[in-house]
């Protein structure tokens, strides 16, 4: 019997034993500043160069809102029971023209900022913006390598099925 209890006690026991220590947490990232996690936006422009840049790159919440609205009613016409293509295709016009127009509002803001700035603050931006291309075409490469091996890698989970075809044909 005591040998019985010992057996449970050791099965019992073995799972925790057989833990591996837990793991320690990652280290904190640096702060998220300009949705980039390698550092602030325009870190290598004066502090009066970053003013100027961040007060032309300031988007109004009516700006977002509205889009959001066109957007809402291009999806109401599409979830429609019935679809009418003349109202969609005014509707997508209607947004086209809504976001273009924002665009050109934002490019001329951005054209006015750049010509405040000094000459090395224009040359750090335009280095800025090439490295912060080269990393998200990098970032973007790797998740593309990842997701193609994920897709390749043995065991992994094939696309499901196409649905059945319905009863009354196509």
């Amino acid at each position: 019997m005591k040998t019985l209890m010992i057996a449970t006690a050791a099965l019992l026991a073995a799972p925790a034993l057989a833990q591996t220590a837990a793991p320690q947490p990652a280290p904190a990232e640096a702060p998220r500043h300009g949705g980039l996690a390698r550092g602030p936006m325009f870190a290598n422009i004066s502090p009066e160069g970053r003013k100027i840049l961040r007060d032309a790159m300031v988007h109004s919440q009516e700006d977002r809102t509205s889009v959001r609205a066109a957007r809402d009613r291009i999806n109401a016409l599409v979830g429609a029971e019935k679809l009418d293509v003349a109202a969609l295709k005014r509707a997508m016009d209607a947004e086209r023209q809504l976001v273009d127009g924002q665009h050109a509002k934002r490019q001329a803001s951005m054209l006015a900022a750049i010509q405040k700035l000094s000459a090395e603050d224009r040359k750090a931006f335009a280095a800025d913006a090439r490295k912060a291309r080269a990393d998200v075409e990098a970032r973007t490469a790797e998740w593309r390598k990842r997701s193609e091996k994920h897709r390749r890698a043995p065991g992994a989970v094939p696309p499901p099925p196409p649905p059945p075809a319905s009863p009354g044909g196509i």
